[in-house]
C-alpha cells in the first residue's frame, strides 16, 4: 500500500511538472508570434505623417547648397568685369618723358607749366614737379605696332596644279595691337620688273572694333600669328625671285 502511494504521488507529480513545461513552450510559442506580428505590422505600415523628401533628396540639396556657396565666395574673390565698362575705360596717351636730376624717369603729358613748375597728367592723376628738379624733357613717341616675321623657315609646298602654298608664322613686336594684319608676295622679272602680286591675311585674334567691325586678322604685343598663301602664277610668267612685306593699320 505504502508503494502504490508513493508510485501515485511520483507519477502525479511528473504529471503537473510537464504539463508546467507544455504551458510555458505554448506561452513562449503565443509570445514570439504576437512579436513577430507586431514587427511586421510596423514595418508595413505607412508613417503616421506624410515624408514630403527622403534622405536622398535632402542630401541632393545640401550639395547643391555647398555648390552655391562657394560659387558666391568665388565671386567675392574674383568679381566679374562688364565688358562694356572696360571699353570705357582709356589709357592716355602720354606725350612727354620727365627726367628728374636724381635720373628718375616721369612719362605724362604736361597740361600746365610756368617759370617754377609744371602740371603732369599721368596714369595715376595731376602731379606736380618742381623745375628745379627737372633735367630734361621729351617728347614721347606714340605707341606703334611692329609686325615681322619670325625665325621660323617658311614652308613651300607645290601642289598637284603647279600653285605654290607658303605657310609661315609672324609676330607683333611692337606696343600697340597690329590690325588686319597681311602677308603680301611680290614676283619679279629678271629685269627687277613686278610681274606678279598675291596677299592674304594672317590668322590672328577675334576683334570687335568700335565701329561694329569684326576682324580675326589681328596681333597683339608680343603675341604670334600664323599665314597661309596659295598661288598660282602662269607658265607663261617667268620670275626670278622673290620679296615678301607685311602690311597691318591701327584702329580702335
Amino acid at each position: 500500500m505504502n508503494n502504490f502511494t508513493k508510485y501515485f504521488m511520483l507519477s502525479f507529480s511528473l504529471i503537473i511538472i510537464f504539463s508546467c513545461a507544455s504551458k510555458e513552450n505554448i506561452s513562449n510559442n503565443q509570445r514570439n508570434k504576437s512579436d513577430k506580428k507586431t514587427s511586421i505590422l510596423i514595418k508595413d505600415s505607412e508613417p503616421f505623417y506624410p515624408l514630403s523628401q527622403s534622405i536622398m533628396d535632402i542630401q541632393n540639396e545640401i550639395i547643391d547648397l555647398k555648390s552655391q556657396i562657394i560659387e558666391y565666395e568665388s565671386r567675392l574673390h574674383y568679381p566679374s568685369v562688364n565688358t562694356d565698362l572696360l571699353k570705357m575705360v582709356t589709357t592716355p596717351h602720354l606725350k612727354h618723358e620727365i627726367i628728374m636730376t636724381n635720373g628718375t624717369i616721369i612719362d605724362g603729358t604736361i597740361i600746365y607749366e610756368d617759370t617754377e613748375k609744371m602740371i603732369l597728367k599721368t596714369q595715376i592723376g595731376q602731379l606736380t614737379i618742381e623745375k628745379q628738379f627737372v633735367e630734361s624733357i621729351k617728347d614721347k613717341a606714340p605707341l606703334q605696332p611692329y609686325v615681322e616675321f619670325t625665325s621660323k623657315e617658311i614652308e613651300e609646298r607645290l601642289n598637284d596644279d603647279n600653285s605654290m602654298t607658303y605657310i609661315g608664322e609672324v609676330i607683333n613686336n611692337g606696343l600697340r595691337r597690329a590690325d588686319f594684319v597681311r602677308i603680301i608676295y611680290n614676283f619679279w622679272a629678271d629685269d627687277t620688273s613686278p610681274i606678279f602680286s598675291d596677299s592674304t591675311y594672317v590668322y590672328g585674334q577675334n576683334i570687335i572694333y568700335s565701329n561694329g567691325v569684326i576682324s580675326d586678322c589681328a596681333i597683339e604685343p608680343a603675341q604670334n600669328a600664323k599665314f597661309e598663301m596659295t598661288v598660282y602664277i602662269p607658265d607663261s610668267l617667268k620670275f626670278e625671285y622673290i620679296t615678301k612685306e607685311i602690311n597691318w593699320s591701327t584702329f580702335e
